[in-house]
Order: C-alpha cells, then structure tokens, then sequence
C-alpha cells in the first residue's frame, strides 16, 4: 500500500486531519474528475453522448452489485437512504396488526419510513440498546406473529456498534420476516453480501464510506421478494423497454 499515492486523493489531507467520513466524506480526486468531465461534456456537446453516459450507468450499477454480492437486476440507484426504505415501506402489502421491528437509537432515515405506517395500522416496535448496542435476545423478544419486517443499520450511526446481520438475516428467513438494512454507515469500509446475510432489501447513500456525491445512492431489492413490493413511483424508465414509449 502506498500511503503517499492515497493521500494524494484526497486534498483534504493537505489542510486537515479529517475524521468526518462518518457524516459527510471528502471526495477524492478520481471523483472530482469524473463530475467535472461530465458537466464539462454536457456544457460542451449537450446530450451528443447520452448512449456513454448509460454506459457509464450500467458500469456503476455492475460494480454496486459486485460490492454487495447481488446480481444486476436486483440493484437500483436512489438519491439517498430515505428513498430506498421508502420504497420498501410504501410498496409492501401492510395488513392492519402488523408490526415493524427497530432499534432505538436509529438514524430517522430508518424510522420515519416505519413510522409513516401508523395510518395504515401498522406498528413500530422500538427494540431498546443498551449503551449502544443492540443485542439479538432483545431483538428477538419483540418478535411475534405479527412481525412482517425487520429493520437495522449494518453499524449504528450513534455508536459505531456492529450489528450482527448474518445472525438476524438467519433468524428472518427461518421465521419468514423480511429483513431490511441500512447499510449507510460501513458500506465501502466492511465487507457486505446480501445473500450470505439473507438480506431482502438494503439501502445507502454514497456520501460517506463510498465516496460519492450526496444525492446518489444504492438500493437493493432480493429478486425472492421482488414480487412483493408494489412499484409506488412509476417512470417512462421504469419500463422494460423503456425507450419504445411510442408503441
């Protein structure tokens, strides 16, 4: 590893020592770039290369997948983490009765999607951490019958503490809940996989581990529940073949 050739990256490194990537990363070199030659490409020839700019998109979208051990066809870009929940709290079929299982000390982007439910019935179950940490025994104790879904950060944003998501994916797919993550605070810094994890649904901004802009995000939707999300925000480019719009 050359030290030197990664600080180069980040400029940032030349007038501080920057310890905020938890909240908002500095983007490195090879970002900047990447955004610069795209708007000075858009100023310059206007939409002359849209079709490499798509290509552009399904790279990103490759590599997203690849990061997370998912295929393809099961990952979406969203603007933020919010949007990604809420596709999952608006699409689902919600029975009155049926309850949604969280942490505490969660970030709002995973609670106020769940909380958005009450007008249909559906209840937020509040798991308490102690000092920080959420434990699988007081995760379990507010499962019942009713329990359709299961929501966690993969890392707390309050207290760093690393929840165990192959252990709570494992115990969702033998009882049948859906199992949701946040995975804002360690995705591109820990290693993540879906399919090992039993994940049904992920979601995360780009902005901090990734190194992304803010307003770009990554979504993740297992093709074993796909079904069971209902499209709540429908696009000409949502479609199969979406540019054949006129037939």
């Amino acid at each position: 590893m050359n030290l030197e050739k990664i600080r180069k990256e980040f400029p940032v490194t030349e007038e501080l020592i920057f310890f905020d990537h938890a909240r908002v990363a500095p983007l490195p070199e090879r970002v900047r770039k990447v955004v610069t030659e795209f708007v000075d490409d858009a100023t310059r020839f206007g939409t002359a290369h849209y079709e490499t700019w798509m290509v552009g998109i399904e790279q990103a979208r490759k590599s997203f997948a690849r990061l997370i051990n998912a295929e393809t066809d099961e990952v979406a870009f969203v603007k933020n983490t919010s949007e990604g929940l809420s596709i999952v709290a608006n699409g689902l079929d919600w029975k009155s009765g049926d309850n949604v299982v969280i942490p505490d000390i969660e970030f709002p982007s995973n609670v106020y999607p769940w909380w958005n439910l009450k007008r249909l019935g559906v209840e937020t179950r509040m798991v308490h951490a102690i000092e920080g940490r959420v434990l699988f025994d007081d995760l379990v104790k507010q499962v019942d019958a009713r329990t359709r879904l299961i929501s966690i950060s993969s890392v707390e944003c309050n207290s760093g503490f690393r929840c165990d998501l192959n252990r709570i994916g494992a115990f969702c797919k033998e009882k049948g809940i859906l199992f949701c993550v946040d995975a804002i605070q360690s995705l591109g810094l820990l290693p993540m996989d879906v399919k090992r994890d039993h994940i049904d649904f992920l979601s995360a901004d780009g902005h901090k581990w990734m190194l992304s802009v803010e307003g770009l995000g990554g979504f993740y939707i297992s093709r074993e529940v796909l079904e069971k999300v209902y499209p709540v925000t429908v696009g000409w480019g949502n479609m199969v073949n979406a540019a054949d719009y006129m037939n």
